[in-house]
């Protein structure tokens, strides 16, 4: 596949420092879009000069997991693209045919990227952990984050009324700017009550994408009855505080979402394509400026994602 676009997050720091795996040397970049150069043998089901990108799990596609539509469990998953095997920081990738995700016609290969990472994992996190429902209220720990944001962005076209929850000052005041719902500034040692009655009431789904003990108490607090607290943002923490008869009386869940399938990531392009839901880019950088993009990203100066240009735009 020739790379026309590539995004890049908070996942590449955990890609650089080891934390997912993979050799040296190996190329980084997994939210790639870009158009089929040239086909493997027995490749039927695609054509050169599609428009594409992919999911970035090496997945068996024959466990029973992935034959059940659940192949973000895969059984025999073989790393990621992007540390596994090289990635699309490069003008060309290789990528396994059962990877490959159509682009919908009209949308931008880089959004689309993005949005197979950025915007698949939210809609995973919404309609198969917590099955939000329209009318429900749902909050978002870490909106201000390149995939907060757009969790937040998916939960308003499932149709919930969302509510912002960002420690971040300027970047509660950006989400106040784009409208995206109620956005709340987390303060230091507020608790789940507290982050509900400023919210003017309980939730009925939380989406937390920093996944501190403090966070998950909080989640789990500010949950009302029949309540799933999503745990998006990867952690090694864990969490005192949470009374079991709690969850018992109220039947409140606590569930982990990883990634999304490769249907979802097809929905999610549609929803973007749509214009159902925003992807947000806060700086593009071309393929040589590749160090200034993850300063960029290191230091919290950007708000939503990085594209990095690698071919020209299509």
């Amino acid at each position: 596949m020739r790379v026309i676009a590539c995004g890049a997050g908070l996942t590449l720091v955990n890609v650089r420092s080891g934390v997912l795996g993979g050799d040296l040397p190996f190329t980084m970049g997994h939210e790639f879009g870009g158009v089929i150069e040239r086909l493997g043998d027995g490749v039927s089901s695609w054509h050169v000069d599609q428009r594409v990108t992919a999911s970035f799990h090496l997945i068996c596609g024959h466990c029973v997991w992935c034959a059940s539509g659940r192949e973000t469990l895969c059984a025999n998953l073989g790393g990621v693209i992007g540390a596994s095997m090289d990635g699309a920081f490069a003008d060309y990738v290789i990528v396994p045919e059962r990877n490959l995700v159509a682009v919908p016609d009209g949308l931008e290969l880089g959004i689309a990227g993005v949005a197979s990472d950025a915007v698949a994992t939210p809609y995973h996190a919404a309609r198969a952990r917590a099955r939000l429902a329209p009318g429900q209220r749902a909050a978002v720990i870490g909106a201000g984050g390149g995939v907060g944001v757009h969790m937040v962005e998916v939960a308003r076209a499932f149709g919930a009324d969302v509510t912002a929850v960002e420690r971040d000052p300027v970047k509660v005041d950006r989400l106040r700017e784009l409208g995206l719902g109620t956005a709340i500034l987390a303060e230091d040692g507020m608790t789940g009550t507290a982050l509900a009655d400023a919210a003017g009431g309980q939730f009925d789904a939380v989406f937390d994408f920093v996944s501190t003990p403090q966070t998950i108490r909080q989640g789990v607090d500010a949950l009302g009855r029949g309540g799933v607290l999503v745990i998006v943002g990867a952690s090694t923490g864990t969490a005192d505080g949470i009374h079991s008869i709690d969850l018992i009386n109220k039947e409140k869940s606590i569930v982990g979402s990883r990634y999304a399938t490769r249907a979802e990531i097809q929905k999610s392009l549609q929803l973007v394509a749509d214009g159902n839901v925003s992807v947000h880019i806060g700086a593009r950088f071309d393929l040589p400026q590749i160090q200034d993009a993850f300063a960029a990203i290191t230091s919290n100066a950007v708000f939503g994602r990085v594209i990095i240009d690698v071919c020209e735009k299509s």
